[in-house]
């Protein structure tokens, strides 16, 4: 039996769409590691926007140091640092929030900070 041209050509291109998906997967892996990496950094630095917003409010309305760190802890998260500093009648709040360990060749925290006038100065 004779072969066609046609019947040819597809047995010589036969596997040629897994060699292709072979080089192409470490490049999409990849890909989506950086993309999976980048949304826990960002998602990090938005807890730690949202930590000093929350200890400046408490600062605000002239808390004392352990309510404002108490409430910036909360929202922050576990492992996180919360620095108070007032001068004058501006209190300013520092966030530090610890990103996962396997991004840490990238960066090993987020920080944040939030000023606020205390009410009444």
């Amino acid at each position: 039996m004779r072969t066609t041209g046609r019947a040819r050509r597809l047995r010589r291109d036969a596997g040629a769409a897994t060699a292709e998906f072979a080089m192409v997967l470490p490049a999409f892996v990849l890909v989506v590691l950086l993309v999976a990496g980048a949304g826990s950094v960002g998602l990090a630095q938005l807890h730690a926007y949202d930590a000093a917003r929350a200890g400046a409010r408490e600062a605000a309305r002239g808390e004392d140091r352990r309510a404002i760190e108490k409430e910036a802890k909360e929202r922050a998260g576990d492992g996180s640092a919360v620095d108070v500093h007032r001068e004058d009648e501006y209190s300013t709040v520092t966030v530090r929030v610890p990103v996962p360990e396997s991004l840490h060749f990238l960066v090993d925290h987020v920080e944040a900070e939030a000023t606020a006038r205390t009410e009444g100065s």
